[in-house]
């Protein structure tokens, strides 16, 4: 066993195959300190007497007395707060729902596994567990300036088609928004990242439903029977229980009208026991609304939220589809992933979709629904509206 040190994240690792250990221990000590045992049960005495210090749990799902699903159940209720890999021989043969519901694991890597595949996990689950402070000032962007620009309704949409994975026909569409003035100083992602936690989000959005409400007849012409509307929420517009009323009534008027909608919010933004976004995301799914987690696998602990039944499925991160093709760590998470959600009856997309090869391959794993620039780019309602009417023209 290794002496823990004081500076170095501490990882308890438990698996029965000591040469794989010795492995670990001699390659990644410069990195991390191991505290690493063969017997589940020794393991776990350590764990109870020493769980303040850990950072990390790794175990083989294979090991005499007690499996690891087994372990890693004590382990939770020991230990809560620390991330859980499990390593697997055969993953296909873990029984999912009980991974991801009792040992709530963090991720599950395929044995054999290299060192090096193991190091890239490590750093990237603790890297989430303890994410960098947001700077509060730094781009400049404040609420106010953005509250200023939905005054001068200095705001636009733009719409993102989606595509179903198996056959690539049309399924729906994603709205985004746009602000052109701010765009000018601030990219879109900085605009968000300063007001998704502040009052004048629920205002935004309820200013993009309302001009929702009203391009439904011209969203349903354009998309016929694939009428369906992806909106992006904040979690802050989640917990508040009067903008949830109107995310429903929202969601009703636009039924009405032929066209469905779905709402996504971002993985980054749900922590696992955020209990009043919970309770929101429970009241959407008892009306029959679906509600997905967007970019998944970005961070905090992706399968953890699953275990909580109330998302409907999972929009993968934009990275982490980008890596598949080179990354062997990123392309084993999403096939992984993939099986997971079709055995718990969740849908699964794909953006950020920028090659044929990355079509393929996540047909291959299953993927429901993709999206991205080599399948059709984000465009204005009017430009969409333009590029059908053409062939219609030329026609007569």
């Amino acid at each position: 066993m290794e002496v823990v040190g004081l500076t170095r994240p501490v990882i308890l690792m438990v698996d029965d195959d000591e040469k794989l250990l010795a492995a670990v221990r001699r390659t990644l000590s410069g990195s991390f300190d191991f505290v690493t045992h063969t017997d589940p049960e020794a393991a776990f005495a350590w764990l109870v007497h020493n769980r303040a210090q850990i950072d990390l749990i790794i175990a083989d799902l294979v090991m005499p007395t007690l499996d690891g699903i087994g372990f890693l159940k004590k382990a939770a209720r020991t230990a809560p707060t620390v991330p859980r890999i499990l390593l697997s021989g055969n993953v296909s043969n873990i029984s999912l729902r009980e991974a991801i519901n009792q040992a709530m694991v963090t991720r599950v890597l395929a044995k054999p596994v290299s060192v090096a595949v193991l190091k890239d996990a490590i750093e990237r689950v603790i890297q989430i567990k303890c994410p960098a402070p947001k700077p509060a000032t730094a781009t400049g962007i404040s609420p106010e300036m953005i509250s200023a620009a939905i005054d001068r309704a200095d705001f636009r949409t733009v719409l993102q088609p989606r595509f179903r994975a198996s056959d690539l026909a049309l399924c729906g569409s994603e709205l985004l928004c746009r602000m052109p003035s701010l765009e000018k100083e601030f990219g879109i992602d900085e605009i968000f990242e300063a007001c998704w936690d502040h009052p004048v989000i629920d205002r935004l959005t309820s200013q993009l439903m309302a001009l929702m409400i009203d391009q439904a007849p011209r969203y349903r012409a354009l998309m016929e029977d694939a009428a369906s509307v992806a909106v992006n929420i904040s979690a802050y517009s989640l917990r508040n229980p009067k903008f949830l009323e109107l995310l429903i009534r929202f969601y009703e008027k636009m039924r009405m009208r032929g066209v469905g909608v779905t709402f996504e919010v971002p993985e980054r933004q749900i922590q696992p026991d955020d209990h009043d976004l919970l309770a929101g995301a429970c009241r959407l799914r008892e009306r029959g609304i679906a509600l997905l987690i967007d970019d998944f696998g970005s961070g905090n602990n992706s399968l953890e939220l699953l275990r909580h039944e109330v998302f409907a499925g999972i929009k993968l991160d934009r990275d982490l589809i980008g890596g598949i093709m080179t990354d062997f760590l990123d392309d084993a998470f999403v096939e992984w992933i993939a099986r997971v959600c079709s055995k718990l009856g969740l849908s699964i997309s794909g953006k950020g979709i920028e090659n044929r090869q990355l079509v393929e391959k996540l047909q291959i794993y299953g993927i429901t629904e993709l999206q991205g620039f080599y399948l059709g780019g984000p465009v204005s309602l009017e430009e969409w509206e333009a590029a059908v009417a053409v062939p219609l023209s030329a026609s007569g």
